[in-house]
């Protein structure tokens, strides 16, 4: 008989942001598994500081995280300062404790409890919510999402040793992790609803003509995403709209605002919730991963990709990982701007059997990732 686990999954993302890997593999915990959502107390998310049922056997809850990865200039300035002051952070970790034992009264007891990280934020006062079991699923790098004080670094670095069981979504990540501490990194990529794509009907109403084939982007759009790619793009093939989806950082959405007149075909829609999402992509002709390479893009396993093929959409993308070549047959890659601008001519005039980048899509199905996930965090520990 399988035994009976709980679990505070300790989110770097609210459960209502982007419904991303958090979320997927959340809802698809074995069914005796109750889940306390600790997610960040983020301004733009009605906070609920009360656990409050999101999901069956799911209660959300919101948490004073430290705010490096805030939109705020101001609030992300002022929580640097706060975690490289001694003081400041030992006053906010015993908060927290606190705050982690008030809740913790809503956890059923006498269950055995993991606790999955997310956010390496909760190291401090892990403890607190007596853990039998820590796993840290590493989604991205984390020192390089956001500037991270010095003295908060060791915690990081201590959760990488300290763990039952480290997992990653890139094998780059298991790399960094490796480096940091961890001993046997787990490989569990991110994957797609492909049954929810291939579902879906394309999505009418997205802006410019209609008539004109849309090159899509679904996603976050940061200082990593290339508004100057994407111009030049749009600028190439007029005859093309350009739709890019998801929430803007203030300075990327000025920069779309600043090329938007001389790029009348590129438009930006802003966050959709994701039961839109396969509508909306399949509605592109084109996907579109524009990413600069950076530290953090270098170790991202992006859901878009497998978004796109779930939908048999061809896609296009920047070289901004040396783990591009496990992309397959779901993406094709440019390491130039012309490069990019050509690539998407070419799917435009003769797109690829769709069949196949179905098939690569459910070989990343989320039911078997959350599967191996969940055994990996309980039946492994049993």
């Amino acid at each position: 008989m399988r035994p009976v686990w709980d679990v505070v999954w300790l989110s770097d993302i609210p459960w209502g942001s982007l419904w991303q890997r958090p979320q997927q593999l959340a809802t698809r915990f074995p069914p005796e598994a109750r889940i306390l959502f600790v997610e960040p107390w983020t301004l733009g998310h009605p906070p609920s500081f009360r656990p409050a049922r999101v999901a069956e056997r799911i209660s959300r809850v919101s948490f004073p995280f430290l705010p490096l990865h805030a939109r705020s200039r101001g609030i992300r300035r002022l929580a640097y300062r706060a975690g490289s002051s001694a003081l400041a952070a030992k006053a906010l970790f015993a908060t927290q404790r606190a705050w982690a034992r008030a809740i913790r009264s809503e956890i059923r007891p006498g269950v055995r409890r993991v606790a999955v990280v997310q956010n390496f934020l909760a190291r401090p006062t892990l403890h607190a919510w007596r853990p039998d079991r820590v796993v840290y699923d590493m989604i991205d790098a984390p020192l390089h999402f956001a500037p991270v004080p010095p003295r908060l670094i060791p915690h990081w670095e201590a959760l990488l040793r300290e763990a039952d069981l480290v997992s990653v979504t890139s094998e780059a990540l298991a790399a960094l992790a490796r480096a940091g501490g961890a001993s046997t990194p787990r490989l569990l990529g991110n994957g797609v609803e492909v049954e929810r794509f291939q579902a879906a009907r394309p999505a009418g109403g997205l802006p410019g003509d209609p008539r004109a084939p849309v090159l899509g982007y679904v996603g976050s759009l940061h200082s990593w995403f290339d508004v100057p790619l994407v111009t030049a793009l749009a600028r190439a093939i007029p005859e093309a709209r350009v739709v890019l989806v998801g929430p803007a950082h203030p300075a990327t959405r000025e920069e779309i605002s600043r090329v938007a007149s001389s790029a009348p075909n590129l438009h930006w829609i802003g966050p959709k919730p994701y039961a839109e999402i396969p509508a909306i992509v399949r509605a592109f002709r084109v996907g579109l991963i524009p990413f600069r390479r950076t530290p953090l893009t270098e170790a991202v396993n992006p859901v878009k990709l497998y978004e796109y093929a779930a939908a048999g959409v061809p896609c296009v993308t920047t070289r901004f990982t040396e783990d591009i070549g496990a992309f397959g047959e779901a993406a094709r890659v440019a390491d130039t701007e012309d490069a990019f601008v050509a690539e998407v001519r070419s799917l435009l005039c003769a797109a690829p059997d769709p069949g196949s980048l179905v098939a690569f899509a459910r070989r990343h199905d989320w039911d078997e990732i959350a599967r191996r996930f969940a055994a990996a965090c309980l039946e492994e520990a049993a």
